[in-house]
Order: structure tokens, then C-alpha cells, then sequence
């Protein structure tokens, strides 16, 4: 034995004295290196790993399953039975053995403990491979792990499964076979897979899983689960993988509803309140509403008490203020805003038995904190009215203004008119004008009518008739039909007796006289009376003069004191004419003053008696009779049977002027124009003589 081999185990000995096979060499240094017997020789790759060198990382062998051939080589090398056997059960082999591979072993020299050995050894689980999915596609492995840990009972991994076949992650995309993995963990008791099982199914456009989903909410509406019986209704009302049947699907929201379902009770009355797939009910649909109202959780209580209080009270049913009042109450306690507002305003009304203002008040602040702005508008009047709660300006000020930045109209229109009257802050044309302005914006009729006066008048900002009659007729548009009135006085101011807006606007005075405005009658009574814009009617005149003083209207005392005092439509009248002059006056109407006036002035079927006239004069003017302005000021500035008195005049003649009477504009502007009572202004004189002519002053200057 050469001296090198000396000392070494027996296996570095086995080519001893033989030739030195390459294909030999390097198969036996790997089964070697495999087993970690051999030690290599200098030089070689695992000597290099030893060292670190880059040849080690490249060529060092890995341990892996040891197949059938391996072990013959082992045997066929001698290398020790007890060794391969350890070397065995360390890496498993690659595969387990057959009756064919046994008999290569017993060839290469095993005897039956060492089969016998290997056959106890482990056996390497296979690789992992992707595989088809009865839906069509590819499902990895870790997906067919987690589909076995669903069907063993692991139920939270059914819905991730469903997950990945719901978006065609790692699975086909699948809603039927999401679908099976999620009823997988509902058979097995999870609700909530039972409810995304039919979520995706229904989901789907493929009718065979609208189909099934139908079969899933049957089976659980047998199983008397009410929130299956509200969705198969629903299926049923929609034709979803079912026939279309309103009558049926009545009858499943029916029994989910009795079964104290307020979801189903709200279903059916959508159904029989719309006629959706079903004769219409409007009685049957409130009742279903109600029901959902009494015995739902407070989030359905607070989103249809309130619905079904307001139909209680005034319409689809008899009216129920009592029932109406519960329901409401059963929404505020609920926290719906609305419920609040809405009970406040049957207390307000009247509507309901034993409640106070008070407590409306108090139902009204709930409703404004929940964000009514209505409600909060509400309040402000009763704060700012101050009857039947204590009167807190302030507030109520604070109260109009939040609901009028929410475009309430009626809060920007209560707040233009606090302040044109002064009450609880400066009083401001331009301030309470934007407010009006406002308000208009925001849809609230009266208030462009407020704003049509002003611009009409100047207050506040420059005369704007266009502007004016713009502003009236969307008010009179809008149903208010006091603007009517206003729109068809704009209409005719200055224009001649023929032109054809006397027509239009005595159609105007008669819709609102239609619409019981006491102030149109009388303008139509005094346009039938001189013929303009319709024919002449002196005794139809008569009787809407009448209907309107009847009514309290100034202007209609003074239509009918004048034609009894002149016979025109009815029999003449002086004694009868004064009185109902005289009331004509007392009710304000500065026309009345002024025709009384004349008649004492002249002694016209009264005894003569200028001072009682000239008293008149005066009444009308504070009244804002823009006549009886005209007649005073031209009586003083003339001196006419009073002491004359230019200034005073001139004020009476101004304020006669604003009131739209041209005599008193074209008679300021020649006293303007020569400084009498007032400085001499050339350029206020030039346009009081234009606004005169505007006004319709007959005077020659005008027809230059």
C-alpha cells in the first residue's frame, strides 16, 4: 500500500492501484460530498469552499432527495450500509420504493434490513405545481391550500377564497365559485357569508348565479331568516333570477315586516305607495310606513317617522293630527331633525292637545341644531314676535341670519324688513335692499316684491323702474298677488289713456282681485270706472269699490265715496259719500283725505269749509297721499285761501313727487328752478321736470 493511503479510512482506499477514471472520479466526489465522506483532494472545489474562493460558490453540490440510483452507486462505492441509511433519513428520498427498484438494490448488494431501513425513511413531498379549477383557470398552489383549510372547517379563509375568485387573483374570475366557498362557511353557521353569497351572486349578470342566489334566500326564508325574505322580496319586485311578481314579493316583505323586520315594512310601502308591480295603496303603503316607524331602531325611526307623521297629517289618509304627533315625537327621540321641526309646527298651529308654544319653541331650537334652517327661521319669529315665548331681538336676529346664509328666503325677507323698521339695529334702505335681494335669490316671492317697491320708489339706491317691474312681476308670478297691483300701477305710470298696457294691467288688478286682494278690486273698479283697459262699467265699478271697502281696503272706500258722491253706477249720495270718505281716511288711505278734501274745499254736496279741507289735506299727505300732497303744496306755495308758505309747500310737493304724482314733480321743479321755499338748483329742477313727464304730466314742456 503506497504510504500516502496509510492511516486513512478504508473508503479513500478504493481505487487503489486502479486506473483513474475521470467520469468515475468526479461521480464518486460528489456521492462522496453528498454523504460527507470523502475528503477531497487539494485543489478541488471543496477544498475551495473550505476557503472561501469563488470556484467553491459556483460548483458546491446542495443536498437534496436521494433517488433509487443514488443508493445502487452508494452500495456499488461499499460505502457503509449504517451510513447510507442515516444519509437517507436526513434527506428523505426523492420517491417511495417499488417492488422493481428493491430488486436493483438487492442486485447492487442490500440485504433486507437495509430495504427494509430505507422503506422506513421519509419520502420528499413532491413540488408544488399550479393546477386547472373546474371554473376554468389556474388556481396556485397556496390557493389550493387555503380551498382545503375552507372545506376542513377553517371558515375565515372561505371568505378570503371568495376574495380571490371575486377579483381573478391567483383563481379564475368566478362569482359562482366565490359564491360556493362563502356557502361553504354559511352551511356551516357564518351569517355573514350567508348575506355575501348572495351579495356576489346577485352581483353577477350571469342569470344561473342570479338563479342561485334566488335558491340560497329561499332556503333561508324557510328557514324563517326574516333578512331572507326581505331580499327574495326584493328579487321578486326586480325579476332578479326569479319571474317578476309584485304580488309575491308584497307577500315575502309582509312576512319579514310582521316578523319585526322595519326594513321590509319601509320595502312595502315603497311598493304599494309608488304601484311598483302592484295596484297602488295608498293606505295600506302608510300603514306598512308607520309600522316601520314603530318598531324599527332609532336610524329608522329618525328616516321615516318624520315621513310618515307629515302623510298623517295632511295627506293620503284622513287627516290624524294625534297620530301624526306620535310619529313625529318617535322621529325626534330618535335624533331626526326633522321630526322635531315638524311636531313644532303641529303645536304651532294648534294641532296638537296639551302642548305649549313653549315646548315649540323648544322643538324648534332641536330642529335648527340638526341643521333645519327652516326651523331655525321658525324660532326667530316667535323670538322676534315675542307672544307666546319671551321676545329676544337679538337672538332672533342671530337666528334669521344663520337661515338666511342657507338660503331660506323668508329669514333674508323678515331680516330686510327688521331692519327698514329699525327693530334691534340700524335701520339701512341699502342694508335691508340686500337682504330683500337675497331673499329673492333664494325663491321667496315677497321679498322681490319688497325689492320691486324699493327700486320702484328709489329708497335705498337709484330709481330703477325697469328693474322695478322685473322684480314685481316674479313676485306676482310667484302667487303673491299684492304685487299684482304694484306691477300693474308700474305698468301705467306716465303712459297715455290708450296705450295697450292699461290693458295688461287691468287684467293683473282683476287675477288679484280673484284671488280676494281687496286692493285689486279697487283698481279694477277705478279702470272700469274710466274705461281703461276695458270698456267702461261704472256699476260693476261700483260693486268691486264696495267689495274691496267692505273688506277695510282704503282704496275701495274711496272708489265708492266718489261715485256716490257723483252718481257714477250708482244713485248719488253726499251724506253717505262723507262717511264712507271718512272711513276711507281713517283707514289711512290718504285718496280718501284728499277726496274729502275737495268736497269741503268746493262745498260740493257738503257746506264749504276750506279749513276742514285743508286739514284733510294734511292727513292725506302724512298718509302718503301723493294727490292730497299735490293739492296741499300748491295751496301753500300759491297762498290760496292759507297763509302762503313756500317751504312747506315745497315739502309737501316733494313728498308728493316721490309718491308718483307728476303734478306735484313738474310744480316742484318750477319752484326748485326759481329758488322759491327752496334753493335754486337748475339740474334738481331739469330732473323733477323729467320725472314729471315720465309720470305722465300733461303739461307742453313735456312734449318738447
Amino acid at each position: 500500500m503506497p504510504a500516502a493511503l496509510r492511516g486513512l479510512p478504508f473508503h479513500h482506499r478504493l481505487d487503489e492501484g486502479r486506473p483513474v477514471d475521470a467520469h468515475r472520479q468526479s461521480r464518486r466526489l460528489r456521492l462522496c460530498a453528498l454523504l460527507a465522506l470523502c475528503a477531497a483532494p487539494a485543489g478541488s472545489p471543496r477544498e475551495s469552499a473550505a476557503q472561501g474562493t469563488p470556484a467553491a460558490t459556483a460548483s458546491a453540490p446542495a443536498v437534496r432527495p436521494l433517488a433509487v440510483d443514488d443508493l445502487v452507486e452508494f452500495l456499488r462505492l461499499r460505502f457503509p450500509a449504517m451510513r447510507i441509511v442515516a444519509q437517507v433519513r436526513a434527506s428523505c428520498l426523492a420517491s417511495p420504493l417499488g417492488a422493481a427498484d428493491e430488486q436493483r438494490l438487492r442486485t447492487a448488494g442490500a440485504d433486507d434490513k437495509f430495504i427494509a431501513d430505507v422503506r422506513a425513511s421519509c419520502v420528499a413531498a413532491s413540488a408544488p405545481v399550479a393546477a386547472f379549477d373546474t371554473a376554468g383557470g389556474m388556481i396556485t398552489p397556496r390557493v389550493q391550500q387555503m380551498q382545503r383549510a375552507c372545506e376542513r372547517g377553517t371558515l375565515a379563509v372561505c371568505d378570503s377564497v371568495a376574495d380571490l375568485y371575486v377579483e381573478g387573483i391567483f383563481a379564475p374570475k368566478s362569482r359562482s365559485r366565490a359564491a360556493d366557498f362563502l356557502l361553504v362557511a354559511c352551511g356551516a353557521g357564518r351569517a355573514p357569508a350567508c348575506d355575501r353569497a348572495v351579495d356576489v351572486l346577485d352581483a353577477s349578470p350571469e342569470a344561473a348565479d342570479q338563479q342561485k342566489a334566488a335558491r340560497v334566500l329561499t332556503q333561508r326564508c324557510d328557514d324563517r331568516e326574516l333578512a331572507g325574505c326581505r331580499r327574495l322580496g326584493g328579487l321578486y319586485e326586480k325579476g332578479r333570477g326569479v319571474p317578476k311578481d309584485g304580488e309575491r314579493a308584497l307577500a315575502l316583505y309582509r312576512r319579514a315586516c310582521d316578523g319585526g323586520a322595519a326594513d321590509a315594512c319601509v320595502d312595502a310601502s315603497a311598493l304599494l305607495l309608488e304601484g311598483r308591480g302592484i295596484a297602488r295603496d295608498s293606505a295600506a303603503g302608510l300603514d306598512f310606513l308607520t309600522k316601520a316607524c314603530e318598531r324599527g331602531a332609532a336610524p329608522i325611526a329618525a328616516l321615516h317617522c318624520a315621513v310618515a307623521g307629515a302623510v298623517h297629517a295632511r295627506a293620503g289618509v284622513p287627516a290624524d293630527d294625534a297620530r301624526a304627533a306620535a310619529l313625529h315625537q318617535r322621529g325626534c327621540e330618535a335624533g331626526d331633525a326633522r321630526g322635531c321641526g315638524e311636531l313644532a309646527a303641529l303645536i304651532q298651529g294648534s294641532r296638537v292637545a296639551g302642548r305649549s308654544m313653549a315646548e315649540a319653541a323648544t322643538l324648534y331650537d332641536r330642529a335648527c341644531a340638526g341643521g333645519r334652517a327652516g326651523d331655525c327661521a321658525a324660532l326667530a319669529a316667535l323670538l322676534s314676535e315675542g307672544k307666546a315665548v319671551p321676545r329676544d331681538v337679538a337672538r332672533a336676529t342671530q337666528l334669521y341670519r344663520r337661515a338666511c346664509e342657507a338660503r331660506v328666503g323668508a329669514a333674508c325677507l323678515a331680516l330686510g324688513r327688521m331692519v327698514l323698521a329699525g327693530d334691534g339695529q340700524p335701520r339701512s334702505l341699502a342694508v335691508a335692499s340686500d337682504f330683500l335681494e337675497r331673499g329673492c335669490v333664494a325663491g321667496d316671492a315677497t321679498a322681490c316684491g319688497e325689492q320691486g317697491r324699493l327700486a320702484w320708489s328709489g329708497a335705498g339706491a337709484a330709481r330703477d323702474p325697469d328693474r322695478a317691474r322685473a322684480l314685481l312681476a316674479k313676485a306676482c308670478d310667484g302667487g303673491v298677488l299684492a304685487y299684482c297691483v304694484d306691477l300693474a300701477q308700474a305698468l301705467v305710470a306716465g303712459a297715455p289713456p290708450t296705450d295697450s298696457a292699461w290693458g295688461r294691467a287691468a287684467a293683473l288688478a282683476g287675477r288679484a282681485c280673484d284671488g280676494r286682494v281687496p286692493r285689486g278690486c279697487s283698481w279694477l273698479g277705478a279702470a272700469l270706472q274710466a274705461g281703461r283697459g276695458a270698456t267702461a262699467d261704472p256699476p260693476r265699478a261700483a260693486r268691486l269699490f264696495a267689495a274691496a271697502c267692505e273688506a277695510s281696503d282704503p282704496a275701495g272706500c274711496t272708489g265708492l265715496g266718489r261715485a256716490l258722491a257723483d252718481g257714477q253706477g250708482l244713485a248719488a249720495d253726499p251724506a253717505r259719500a262723507v262717511a264712507t270718505l271718512e272711513q276711507a281716511c281713517t283707514l289711512g288711505g290718504g285718496g280718501g283725505c284728499d277726496a274729502l278734501a275737495d268736497m269741503f274745499w268746493s262745498g260740493r254736496g257738503v257746506p264749504r269749509d276750506r279749513g276742514r279741507a285743508f286739514v284733510l289735506w294734511q292727513r292725506g299727505c302724512a298718509a302718503d297721499g301723493a294727490t292730497a300732497c299735490h293739492n296741499l303744496g300748491q295751496r301753500l306755495v300759491k297762498g290760496d285761501a292759507i297763509a302762503k308758505d313756500e317751504a312747506r309747500g315745497a315739502e309737501a310737493l316733494a313728498r308728493g313727487c316721490d309718491g308718483g304724482e307728476a303734478r306735484a314733480c313738474g310744480l316742484l321743479a318750477e319752484q326748485v328752478a326759481a329758488g322759491r321755499g327752496v334753493p335754486a338748483d337748475a339740474a334738481r329742477a331739469q330732473a323733477l321736470q323729467a320725472r314729471a313727464c315720465e309720470l305722465g304730466w300733461t303739461d307742453k314742456r313735456c312734449r318738447r
